[in-house]
C-alpha cells in the first residue's frame, strides 16, 4: 500500500511537469550529456516480497543521447529496505538491507518530442549489505547481478529535464535471502528464495 501511494505521488508530479511541457518546446535540448539525480520507492517480488518491505530508493545518472531518440546511461542506484517480521519488529528492532549498485542501460524513445515515452534495458551489479541483526535471521551480504527492464516518460524544457520511470530488475546469483527460517536450515544446504525487485523513481537533470 505504501509503495502504491508513493508511485501515485510520483505520477502526479510527473503529469504536472508534463502539462507545462505540452507546449512542445522547440528549444528543448534533447541531445548531449545529461546529469540527473532523484529518488523514489523500491520493493521486491516473488518469494522476496513477503520478507522485505518496500523502502526508499535514490540514485544519480549520466545519460548520453546522440540523437533525440536513442540514449545510453551509466548510473549509481541505492535503496534501504527493512525486513518484514510479521509484527515482531518491536521485539527485535528493524533489521534491514542496504543496496548499492551500478548499471548500464540503453533507452529508446517512442517519440522525438519534448514529452517522450521510452523503453529501457541493460545490465547491472548490486552489493547487498544486511544490518541490525538480519544475519541472525539467515540473511547475508552478497553481490548480485541484475537485468533491468522498464519504461518511463521524459519531459524536456530548455536544458532541464525530468524523468519518471518504472523498472523491474531480474536478479541472478542471488544468495542474500534464505528460503526458510534459519533455524530450519541445514547449515551445509541453505536454500535461497527467488525473486526480483522493482522501483519507481523521479529524477531531475540538466543537459550540457
Amino acid at each position: 500500500m505504501k509503495s502504491m501511494k508513493s508511485f501515485q505521488a510520483l505520477m502526479v508530479v510527473g503529469l504536472l511537469w508534463g502539462a507545462g511541457a505540452l507546449a512542445q518546446d522547440d528549444d528543448a535540448d534533447m541531445r548531449g550529456l545529461t546529469v540527473s539525480a532523484g529518488g523514489g520507492v523500491e520493493g521486491y517480488s516473488g518469494g522476496l516480497a513477503p520478507r522485505i518491505d518496500p523502502g526508499a530508493a535514490y540514485g544519480a545518472t549520466l545519460t548520453l543521447k546522440p540523437s533525440r531518440v536513442l540514449g545510453f546511461e551509466v548510473g549509481y542506484s541505492g535503496a534501504v529496505n527493512t525486513l518484514d517480521l510479521d509484527g515482531a519488529e518491536d521485539l527485535v528492532g528493524s533489521p534491514g538491507i542496504v543496496r548499492n549498485g551500478a548499471q548500464a542501460v540503453a533507452t529508446v524513445g517512442l517519440t522525438a518530442s519534448p514529452v517522450q515515452p521510452y523503453i529501457l534495458g541493460g545490465i547491472g551489479v548490486n552489493d547487498f549489505n544486511v544490518r541490525q541483526g538480519a544475519e541472525a535471521l539467515g540473511y547475508a551480504d552478497d553481490t548480485v547481478g541484475s537485468v533491468p527492464m522498464g519504461a518511463g516518460l521524459r519531459f524536456y524544457s530548455g536544458n532541464f529535464s525530468a524523468d519518471l520511470r518504472g523498472n523491474y530488475n531480474f536478479l541472478f546469483d542471488e544468495e542474500f535471502a534464505p528460503g526458510v527460517p534459519v533455524a530450519e536450515q541445514d547449515v551445509l544446504d541453505v536454500n535461497f528464495v527467488d525473486g526480483g525487485s522493482y522501483n519507481a523513481t523521479l529524477s531531475i537533470g540538466a543537459t550540457f
